[in-house]
Formats: C-alpha cells, structure tokens, sequence
C-alpha cells in the first residue's frame, strides 16, 4: 500500500523538507502545514519551504509564520522533499533545486498531476490534498490536535468551496466532522477566510466587474483585469481569489473566465464551470491544470489575445 511505502520513508528520513506550489492557496497552505506540524511531532527535522509568501489569510495558521524561503538555506541537506498539493515539479519554482538526488513524495488530488515524485499518492477523488495529509497523518498513528486540525480544515473548506463544489463527498464530510471533535471551529475559521477581506480586494472585485463579458448566449462570463488597474489600487500584490466565481454565480452561466494580467505579456487564468465543462482539459491544453470543474493555467500575450484563445477552446465544449 502505497501509504505504507510513504510511512517508511519518513521513517527513515531525519530532516524532511515539506513544500508546495508557488501563488499558494488555503489547501497547499493548509496540507502542508498539517504534514510539518505532524512529523515534529514525531521528532523529526521537519520545514515547510516555499518560494513564495504565505497570504495573510492564512498567517492564523500554526507554523505559518515560520515558513521559508530556499535562499534561507546554504546547502541542499535534506533525507526527503515532499511535496503537496502541486500538479508539476515546475510549479515548485526554486525549490525545485532542493531535489536532486533527495527522495521525493509527490502528495496530491489534481487529475493533471504528472506524477513527478519517486513516490505518487495522487487521489484525485479527494476533496483536497489536506484530505490526503489527514488519513496520512492518521495512518501514522499521530495524534491530530486544535493546530493541525485547524491547518486540514482550512485546506478542505477552501477547496471545496466551503463545502459546495462536486468533489465534496461523504468522505470529505466525515472527516470535517473528526476535526470539529478535535476543536476546530468552523465559524471562526470561517470569519478568518471569507469575512476578513482588505479594502483593496474588495475595490478590485468593483473595477473588475466593470469589464464583465457575456459570450455565447450568456453562457460563458469573462471578468479581466490589467497590470496597471492592480498597481492603482494597491503597491502590493492583491489576492484575487475568488473573483472567478463573481462570474460563475451568475444565472444561466456555465463557464466562468477570469484573467489577470501579472506582468505586460503574461496573462493569469482561472476557470471555473457548473456542471458539464471540463474545464481542465482546457487549462491543460494551455500548460496548466486542474480540477475538472475548476482550473487555470497561463498564457503569453495581451489579455485580448488570452480571452480570444480561451473563448475559442470553450466554445469547442460547449
């Protein structure tokens, strides 16, 4: 069983580096932690690496503040990389380099995963990669106290949607309820996430309404946004979560398109679909990945171009 596999290596592994995609979100955020908490626990030389910065919605987290970066470390010293929640060894960005000829486990639940690891537990049933980091954890016989409890929660409440999206099972039910014994408070969580935006999230979600595109009859939405319209609003990079989904909760639409243009020629895109477009296929088809009803991949170009490319590639589903 390959969950026994992955037990055995950790246990023969004394300084373990956990890590996860670059532009994190609250399940890579959350699986990680939940992993790193636990292997302290059994005593082992365990860090969460990333090249990026943790979002402040997800700084209430235990360990989040203690995350770091790969150029904190002079050398490559570890016995086993794993990595979770992440598609493609790519998307590790300079941690990438922390591999070599390090043994590495490859933990995730997209069905685009390329199973870059020596060891792939890739469920792509699961609700989210913190799902997995729970039955993994509980299969290592660790006690899961308040702090990782509240690390899984909010890896399976932000992938899910709070709850709401297709890859909600009874599993994933089950398991929130074994983590509200073990003292998570889903309202506070809750408050934590999606009651505690900044300002500026909320002026951005105003301008980028203003560019709201309906295509083939009203069943495909498009909200953009420009480099320049995110710098006036804030110096800082603005967390765009859940944008997307202004779009995709509207009445009678079946895709949702979001696109962020991060630098002049270089155009973000996040997808999002109902019930019967496979939104993934589509990212895929654009060196990204995803979920089958939520996805995202990047393209080069001006943000015209990128919205004509995707149009045209949704218009073959719909």
């Amino acid at each position: 069983m390959i969950y026994e596999q992955i037990i055995d290596v950790i246990n023969k592994s004394s300084k373990i580096a956990v890590t996860s995609h670059m532009q994190p979100d609250g399940d890579n955020v959350g699986s990680s932690l939940a992993l790193c908490l636990a292997l302290q626990k059994l005593g082992k030389k365990a860090v969460f690496i990333l090249d990026d910065s943790i979002p402040e919605l997800f700084r209430f987290l235990k360990g989040a503040r203690e995350v770091e970066k790969p150029s904190f470390f002079a050398e490559i010293d570890f016995d086993l990389v794993i990595a979770m929640d992440c598609g493609d060894l790519e998307r590790l960005g300079k941690v990438s380099q922390f591999i070599g000829n390090t043994k590495l486990v490859n933990i995730d639940h997209h069905i685009s995963n390329t199973k870059f690891g020596e060891i792939n537990l890739v469920e792509e049933n699961a609700s989210a990669t913190a799902e997995i980091a729970y039955k993994l954890i509980k299969s290592m016989g660790i006690f899961i106290d308040k702090d990782i409890a509240d690390c899984i929660y909010t890896g399976i409440v932000t992938d899910t949607g709070m709850f709401q999206y297709s890859n909600t099972s009874e599993e994933t039910h089950s398991i929130a309820g074994e983590l509200i014994i073990a003292g998570v408070s889903p309202s506070d969580i809750f408050a934590r996430i999606y009651q505690n935006s900044p300002k500026e999230k909320i002026m951005l979600m105003g301008e980028a309404l203003k560019s709201l595109e309906f295509f083939n009859h009203d069943m495909v939405s498009c909200i953009s946004i420009s480099k320049a319209q995110l710098e006036s609003i804030a110096e800082e990079d603005i967390d765009t979560e859940g944008i997307v989904n202004l779009g995709r909760d509207i009445a009678g639409v079946e895709v949702a398109i979001f696109l962020k243009q991060k630098e002049p020629n270089v155009v973000k895109v996040s997808l999002r679909s109902k019930c019967y477009v496979n939104v993934a296929i589509i990212a895929k088809d654009f060196g990204g990945g995803g979920h089958v009803r939520a996805a995202g991949c990047a393209i080069t170009g001006s943000i015209e171009s990128a919205k004509q490319q995707i149009l045209l590639a949704i218009q073959k589903q719909i």
